[in-house]
């Protein structure tokens, strides 16, 4: 009798874990992201009926499509259609629902600090083909409402047989500025589940030109984030350092030539930057 009773009460405890578990979003279809305003945006994928939890709190899922008129991508239409998407925003157990638009508005939605816009509906209509309802997928672009403001990275002077230091996870550079001491890359990378550092290091080595040149190494570290969204920001260095530097131990009063290296160890498209001072 004893034994009949502890085996209840073990499926009674596995019963109520399999329930509590349930409540909670998780499993390997499950997508989550942890944003600050540290980003300029992050372009995520949902398939029909999947979510994505956004900083612990926020669950944004794709309901499906409400309506689609698009212009198949094998005819000529005098008017291009909108594709509807139906979303749903949970937060403290709140749903609300609201649309997204390809052509029409709205095409935005905004909560808390944050907005979503639809960049895409897959998959293109063909005027041969009825999509099914579950074939249907979205890409999202999530964006902060304000700008950031945090504070800028220091480029840091390491030797030439020092370059173990620097971390080589993937990312592109799109564009790169300098206005002034201010050295501005706006990258992009894979991830959204843990924070990434991304750094450069200026080589104290310079190559004695005229004017000088100077390598610039960028390191970045993913912290084995195995998130897929695209994150998309805008990292700025002061270089006041490194002209300190040029001035002081290589007496250069004027400009020098800055050469830019990605994680892999290429140089950038346009790598070369005339840095006055």
């Amino acid at each position: 009798m004893k034994y009949c009773f502890g085996l209840l009460f073990v499926i009674l405890v596995l019963f109520i874990l399999q329930c509590t578990s349930n409540n909670e979003p998780t499993g390997p279809d499950h997508q989550a992201l942890l944003l600050n305003r540290n980003f300029d945006s992050v372009t995520v994928s949902l398939n029909y009926g999947k979510d994505i939890l956004i900083n612990k709190y926020a669950e944004l899922k794709f309901e499906g499509v409400a309506s689609d008129s698009r212009c198949p991508i094998d005819a000529i239409c005098v008017w291009p259609g909108n594709g509807e998407v139906k979303m749903t925003l949970t937060v403290n157990r709140k749903k609300t629902n609201f649309t997204l638009n390809t052509l029409l508005e709205p095409r935005k939605f905004t909560f808390d600090d944050f907005t979503v816009e639809l960049k895409a509906l897959n998959p293109a209509p063909r005027s041969n083909r009825q999509i099914k309802p579950d074939e249907y997928s979205v890409h999202l672009i999530i964006k902060p409402l304000s700008n950031y403001s945090g504070i800028i990275s220091t480029v840091k002077l390491i030797e030439g047989n020092n370059t173990d230091i620097i971390t080589r996870d993937m990312l592109n550079v799109n564009s790169i500025s300098l206005n002034r001491d201010e050295l501005k890359l706006n990258i992009s990378y894979s991830g959204g589940c843990k924070e990434h550092a991304v750094e450069l290091y200026a080589l104290k080595e310079i190559q004695k030109s005229n004017p000088a040149q100077v390598t610039l190494l960028l390191s970045h570290n993913s912290n084995g984030d195995m998130c897929e969204a695209y994150i998309t920001k805008t990292v700025p260095f002061d270089l006041n350092v490194l002209k300190s530097y040029l001035k002081s131990v290589h007496n250069i009063n004027d400009k020098a030539l800055l050469v830019i290296y990605d994680p892999s160890g290429r140089p950038l498209r346009h790598p070369v930057l005339e840095y006055n001072f």
